[in-house]
């Protein structure tokens, strides 16, 4: 996973090291006053690792939750090959509903088929390879389509609408789109509402969602077509 274009692994590397050459330094110089620096990065260490781990699940548990899931639904899963996003989903389900998760599944097809088959949840995944700007999926093809995480790498503004766009073809239109994100929720809006969406809810996410801190925290972007769904 990246945040704002750099590998979160690197950077919590590169945390790991400044608190370990910190403390050293600190003891070994006698100045206990930067104790105060570490501390406070390592709490926004902790707190970036909730979000990563059990705060971004909860987050997705919660639009789960929201989601008004038919026993048909088809459902696709725009969440950059994060597999526990996939499965969560597809708990939620009950066959003969399906999601279909897009990656690049390519790479250990196998291994992942195997978690999925090992989850009792084969009968409701599809793996599938596409391109997230030319989708090989038919207009109109899902009730729902939620993104997770997999847009605000992509720049420049051009290439995200593109892609937004893309997602809204794909959907039914009676459909509900949602976009979890931790950036462009304004822009995200915009173009949701330039392609016609007329029910734009966003949804702040708490403390599960902050990335360090409450200055950068994820939003739930939930969009539906008010006039057709009356």
């Amino acid at each position: 996973m990246k945040l704002r274009g750099l590998n979160v692994v690197t950077i919590l590397a590169v945390v790991f090291f400044v608190i370990v050459f910190g403390l050293v330094g600190t003891f070994a110089s006698h100045q206990y006053w930067n104790l105060i620096w570490i501390i406070l990065l390592l709490a926004w260490t902790l707190i970036l690792l909730h979000t990563l781990t059990q705060g971004h699940l909860k987050i997705w548990q919660k639009l789960v939750d929201r989601m008004e899931f038919g026993e048909h639904a088809q459902i696709l899963d725009l969440s950059a090959s994060r597999l526990n996003d996939l499965l969560l989903l597809a708990k939620n389900l009950q066959a003969p509903a399906k999601v279909i998760g897009t990656g690049e599944w390519r790479q250990d097809r196998r291994g992942v088929q195997a978690q999925i088959n090992a989850a009792g949840v084969a009968d409701r995944v599809r793996l599938v390879d596409t391109d997230v700007f030319n989708m090989n999926f038919p207009d109109r093809s899902f009730d729902n389509v939620l993104v997770d995480l997999a847009f605000h790498n992509i720049s420049p503004a051009i290439k995200r609408n593109r892609a937004v766009q893309e997602a809204a073809r794909v959907l039914k239109a009676d459909g509900t789109m949602a976009i979890v994100d931790f950036e462009h929720s304004d822009e995200y809006q915009q173009m949701l509402a330039n392609l016609g969406f007329d029910d734009i809810r966003v949804v702040n996410t708490g403390f599960d969602g902050w990335w360090g801190g409450p200055w950068t925290t994820t939003k739930m972007i939930i969009a539906r077509h008010f006039r057709q769904r009356k």
